[in-house]
């Protein structure tokens, strides 16, 4: 009874070896992401790679976090100020996102979600009715 008791032991201790050794090589195997500074200067450097798939993934997260944000906070009544065109790509977005900040330095060290809305407010502002 002891022996099968200990080789249980050493089936669940070889699991949880593999099993946090493949967690921890996953884990290093990603882009670092920004830590605590959530500037715009931050998360244009991060979005800047379009090679790095995660990297890119997170810049697409957080801004149509950003921009579903913006839509929730407004009045049911009042008019949208931000019609971004259908069938838009979020790489294209993307690419305007980042040519525009560059233009932009000054909010470089704005917070990046404050600097996504002003870029959506004045680059797909909706059309004004009379």
């Amino acid at each position: 009874m002891n022996a099968l008791y200990f080789l249980q032991f050493l089936r669940r201790a070889a699991f949880l070896f593999v099993a946090s050794g493949a967690i921890t090589t996953s884990a290093l195997a990603q882009t670092p992401l920004p830590n605590s500074d959530a500037s715009t200067a931050a998360f244009v450097a991060l979005c800047q790679n379009r090679a790095d798939v995660e990297a890119q993934n997170f810049c697409f997260g957080f801004g149509e976090g950003v921009y579903q944000s913006f839509v929730m906070q407004r009045s049911s009544r009042a008019k949208p100020t931000v019609c971004v065109p259908k069938g838009m790509s979020r790489d294209t977005v993307l690419s305007e996102f980042l040519v525009w900040t560059q233009a932009r330095p000054q909010y470089n060290g704005d917070y990046a979600a404050k600097t996504i809305t002003r870029f959506l407010s004045s680059r797909y502002p909706c059309a004004k009715t009379k």
